[in-house]
């Protein structure tokens, strides 16, 4: 909940001083760049031959350039909708993207993913594989190894019964079939 006019409470809280509206506008120019455009990849790529993923991709244009950029890979993320609340959602995202890229690079999905169940989805509405990233820091942060060990467990688990549940017999049975509605 927000302190006084223009005072970001919640940020407060956390850097331990009062935050202004005006202070995290500036935060947000400092570390955000709105003129970041694909010659900024070519740049990169003038030095990188490696193999190269781009995260972050939410529409299927953005997906299509990521294709002729000669991208290997997309990640399908929202960063966690920590940035733009009330922007488009990975699963929502996922179909159109993958429809645009038509199998010709690897589309990971990120956000949202947090039981074995939500892998299933992704895969089924897409995705080559998942990312696991907060729910692998809460995992690690209670327990350490063992926290993880039983995450990944828990997850094997859900997605079995998921299967099972859909028939898929395998993770390249999971398709859009797999869906209530599809």
């Amino acid at each position: 909940m927000f302190g006084r006019p223009h005072d970001l409470g919640n940020i407060s809280a956390y850097r331990g001083t009062r935050t202004a509206l005006a202070d995290y506008i500036g935060w947000l120019g400092a570390n955000f760049d709105p003129s970041i455009a694909w010659r900024d990849l070519e740049w990169i790529r003038d030095f990188w031959q490696g193999r190269m993923v781009i995260k972050g991709i939410l529409d299927a244009d953005d997906a299509r350039d990521a294709v002729r950029f000669g991208a290997d890979g997309i990640v399908v993320s929202s960063h966690g909708g920590r940035h733009l609340d009330g922007v488009l959602s990975t699963a929502r995202a996922l179909p159109a993207i993958a429809d645009a890229v038509n199998g010709n690079i690897r589309i990971l999905a990120d956000s949202g993913i947090r039981s074995g169940l939500d892998v299933v989805r992704m895969l089924a509405l897409g995705a080559d594989a998942t990312m696991i990233g907060r729910a692998f820091i809460y995992a690690l942060a209670a327990a350490g190894e063992a926290g993880v060990t039983r995450l990944l467990t828990l997850f094997d688990s859900e997605m079995r019964v998921a299967m099972a549940l859909t028939g898929a017999r395998s993770i390249a049975e999971i398709d859009r079939s797999s869906l209530v509605g599809a």
